[in-house]
Protein backbone atom coordinates (compact mmCIF):
# COMPACT_ATOMS: atom_id res chain seq x y z
CA UNK A 1 0.00 0.00 0.00
CA UNK A 2 0.81 3.55 -0.86
CA UNK A 3 0.68 5.82 2.35
CA UNK A 4 2.25 7.96 4.81
CA UNK A 5 3.03 5.89 7.47
CA UNK A 6 6.37 3.99 7.97
CA UNK A 7 8.26 3.36 5.02
CA UNK A 8 10.79 0.70 4.56
CA UNK A 9 13.06 0.35 1.37
CA UNK A 10 12.35 -2.99 -0.74
CA UNK A 11 14.93 -4.47 -2.44
CA UNK A 12 13.58 -4.47 -6.36
CA UNK A 13 11.11 -1.05 -5.93
CA UNK A 14 10.05 2.15 -3.87
CA UNK A 15 9.69 2.58 -0.34
CA UNK A 16 5.99 0.52 0.93
CA UNK A 17 4.56 -0.08 3.99
CA UNK A 18 5.15 -2.58 6.48
CA UNK A 19 2.38 -5.23 7.36
CA UNK A 20 2.34 -3.45 10.87
CA UNK A 21 1.45 -0.13 9.81
CA UNK A 22 -1.63 -0.65 7.51
CA UNK A 23 -3.80 -0.18 10.61
CA UNK A 24 -2.05 3.47 11.51
CA UNK A 25 -2.38 4.23 7.51
CA UNK A 26 -5.07 7.14 6.84
CA UNK A 27 -7.15 6.31 3.55
CA UNK A 28 -7.08 9.45 1.27
CA UNK A 29 -10.84 10.15 0.29
CA UNK A 30 -10.88 11.14 -3.66
CA UNK A 31 -13.56 13.22 -4.49
CA UNK A 32 -14.61 13.29 -7.99
CA UNK A 33 -16.17 16.58 -9.31
CA UNK A 34 -19.95 16.17 -10.00
CA UNK A 35 -20.57 16.77 -13.79
CA UNK A 36 -22.75 20.79 -12.32
CA UNK A 37 -19.38 21.70 -11.07
CA UNK A 38 -17.54 20.39 -14.44
CA UNK A 39 -20.43 22.34 -16.38
CA UNK A 40 -19.50 25.59 -13.79
CA UNK A 41 -16.29 25.52 -14.78
CA UNK A 42 -16.40 25.40 -18.30
CA UNK A 43 -18.90 28.11 -18.32
CA UNK A 44 -16.31 30.11 -16.30
CA UNK A 45 -13.56 29.61 -19.00
CA UNK A 46 -15.93 30.47 -21.74
CA UNK A 47 -17.00 33.33 -20.28
CA UNK A 48 -13.73 34.37 -19.29
CA UNK A 49 -12.81 34.44 -23.36
CA UNK A 50 -15.51 35.83 -24.23
CA UNK A 51 -15.29 38.99 -21.72
CA UNK A 52 -11.51 39.22 -22.39
CA UNK A 53 -10.62 38.81 -18.59
CA UNK A 54 -8.34 35.76 -19.54
CA UNK A 55 -5.73 38.13 -21.89
CA UNK A 56 -4.85 39.55 -18.36
CA UNK A 57 -4.39 36.78 -16.79
CA UNK A 58 -1.21 35.84 -15.86
CA UNK A 59 -0.76 32.10 -17.68
CA UNK A 60 -1.49 34.54 -21.38
CA UNK A 61 0.83 36.76 -20.27
CA UNK A 62 3.11 34.20 -19.74
CA UNK A 63 2.31 33.07 -23.16
CA UNK A 64 2.20 35.96 -25.38
CA UNK A 65 5.51 35.23 -27.15
CA UNK A 66 4.93 31.72 -27.84
CA UNK A 67 1.00 33.14 -29.71
CA UNK A 68 3.09 35.64 -31.38
CA UNK A 69 5.45 32.27 -32.87
CA UNK A 70 2.46 30.37 -34.02
CA UNK A 71 0.80 33.57 -35.57
CA UNK A 72 4.10 33.86 -37.46
CA UNK A 73 3.77 30.11 -38.57
CA UNK A 74 0.15 30.63 -39.55
CA UNK A 75 1.33 33.68 -41.93
CA UNK A 76 4.36 31.71 -43.39
CA UNK A 77 2.00 28.56 -44.05
CA UNK A 78 -0.60 30.70 -45.94
CA UNK A 79 1.99 32.38 -47.99
CA UNK A 80 3.68 29.27 -48.84
CA UNK A 81 0.31 27.82 -49.63
CA UNK A 82 -0.62 30.79 -52.16
CA UNK A 83 3.11 30.83 -53.37
CA UNK A 84 2.71 27.12 -54.42
CA UNK A 85 -0.79 27.52 -55.74
CA UNK A 86 0.57 30.56 -57.74
CA UNK A 87 3.47 28.34 -59.55
CA UNK A 88 1.28 25.24 -60.11
CA UNK A 89 -1.18 27.60 -62.03
CA UNK A 90 2.03 28.81 -64.04
CA UNK A 91 3.39 25.26 -64.74
CA UNK A 92 0.12 24.24 -66.11
CA UNK A 93 -0.01 27.60 -68.01
CA UNK A 94 3.49 26.77 -69.49
CA UNK A 95 2.52 23.07 -70.02
CA UNK A 96 -0.70 24.90 -71.83
CA UNK A 97 1.38 26.47 -73.82
CA UNK A 98 4.12 24.11 -74.40
CA UNK A 99 0.99 21.39 -76.13
CA UNK A 100 0.26 24.34 -78.63
CA UNK A 101 3.55 25.20 -79.84
CA UNK A 102 4.33 21.53 -80.44
CA UNK A 103 1.26 21.32 -82.48
CA UNK A 104 1.78 24.18 -84.54
CA UNK A 105 5.21 23.05 -84.88
CA UNK A 106 4.06 19.39 -86.24
CA UNK A 107 1.48 21.23 -88.54
CA UNK A 108 4.42 23.66 -89.80
CA UNK A 109 6.45 20.96 -90.69
CA UNK A 110 3.54 19.12 -92.58
CA UNK A 111 2.63 21.91 -94.61
CA UNK A 112 6.76 22.37 -95.45
CA UNK A 113 7.02 19.06 -96.58
CA UNK A 114 3.63 18.79 -98.38
CA UNK A 115 4.83 22.15 -100.14
CA UNK A 116 8.41 21.57 -100.95
CA UNK A 117 7.74 18.17 -103.08
CA UNK A 118 8.86 18.25 -106.96
CA UNK A 119 5.25 17.80 -108.09
CA UNK A 120 3.77 20.82 -105.78
CA UNK A 121 6.97 22.79 -106.78
CA UNK A 122 6.10 22.22 -110.65
CA UNK A 123 2.89 22.96 -110.03
CA UNK A 124 3.07 26.47 -108.09
CA UNK A 125 6.04 27.30 -110.58
CA UNK A 126 4.29 26.38 -113.95
CA UNK A 127 2.43 30.42 -113.42
CA UNK A 128 5.63 32.03 -113.53
CA UNK A 129 6.35 30.02 -116.45
CA UNK A 130 9.66 28.27 -115.37
CA UNK A 131 9.35 24.45 -116.35
CA UNK A 132 10.81 21.18 -115.02
CA UNK A 133 13.86 20.49 -116.50
CA UNK A 134 13.72 17.79 -119.24
CA UNK A 135 17.87 17.31 -119.71
CA UNK A 136 19.88 15.99 -116.69
CA UNK A 137 21.71 18.44 -115.23
CA UNK A 138 25.38 18.08 -116.30
CA UNK A 139 28.53 19.37 -114.56
CA UNK A 140 30.47 22.12 -116.25
CA UNK A 141 34.50 22.16 -116.04
CA UNK A 142 36.79 25.13 -116.66
CA UNK A 143 40.09 24.56 -118.39
CA UNK A 144 43.04 26.82 -116.26
CA UNK A 145 45.25 28.73 -118.57
CA UNK A 146 48.83 27.83 -118.18
CA UNK A 147 49.91 31.47 -117.22
CA UNK A 148 47.40 31.74 -114.50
Amino acid sequence: MWGIGNKKATKNGPRRETSGDKTKSKKRKETKPSNKQKEYKVMRKIASILDGSILTSDWAIEKIPFFFFLFLLALIYIGNNYIAQAKVKKIDSINKELKDLRDEHISVKSDLMYFTKRSELAKRLKDRGVKEATNPPFKIYVLKKKGE
